[in-house]
């Protein structure tokens, strides 16, 4: 039995498009934690920073959706996670910069737009925008101009998924540069995945 927590707004949304770009059977189960939905005796017990998400395989228990992800991915061979040792290391060096480079800019511009329009420092988002756009224009845009993916003769893997979950959200929030061509049409590709195409329907 395998069960993925976390509801859909949230990095569980990524390891929900494992799961289903593998094939993987598993039950959902949507805790939302604005309702304090993670912070239930039972629910801590398996993740105690009463976090999502958490990944469940009969007595399995691993947190984190990276190493979740990681973990699927590798457990089941297929164009998700690479066999050659340095295809490897590029799915981890792109997944590193996505959640260490990124997308800390863009949780704070969301995480900043969710106050009252009066407390919204609207320098810092600013300079948070410019950071998001300067990486996108600097390092993304430039990297997808002679391949399709992001790894150089592969297909779609954990490195593309896990990017574009999140470039996905920076383009929600208009903050897609115009100039960044390629970027949207590899960011298209990969959201045109029927397995992404599955999570977005209601549950």
């Amino acid at each position: 039995m395998r069960k993925i927590y976390g509801w859909k707004r949230s990095r569980a949304l990524r390891c929900l498009w494992v799961l289903e770009e593998l094939g993987l059977e598993y039950e959902h189960i949507p805790l939302n934690p604005n309702l304090g939905e993670t912070r239930t005796p039972g629910y801590l017990a398996l993740n105690p920073s009463g976090k999502i998400p958490t990944l469940v395989e009969d007595d399995f228990v691993l947190t984190e959706s990276i190493a979740i992800n990681a973990y699927l991915a590798s457990r089941n061979p297929g164009s998700l996670w690479p066999s050659a040792p340095r295809s490897i290391a590029k799915v981890n060096q792109w997944v590193s910069w996505s959640v260490t480079e990124l997308e800390p800019p863009v949780v704070a511009i969301f995480r900043e737009g969710r106050k009252p329009p009066d407390q919204i420092d609207r320098a810092r988002v600013a300079g948070w925008q410019a950071d998001v756009a300067k990486m996108l224009k600097e390092i993304l845009e430039p990297h997808l101009a002679t391949q399709s993916h992001l790894l150089p003769g592969e297909d779609f893997t954990l490195a593309d998924l896990s990017l574009a979950a999140l470039v996905g959200n920076v383009k929600a929030f208009n903050l897609l540069p115009a100039e960044c061509v390629r970027t949207e049409r590899w960011l298209q590709r990969c959201l045109s995945r029927p397995a992404w195409q599955k999570i977005q329907e209601p549950a």
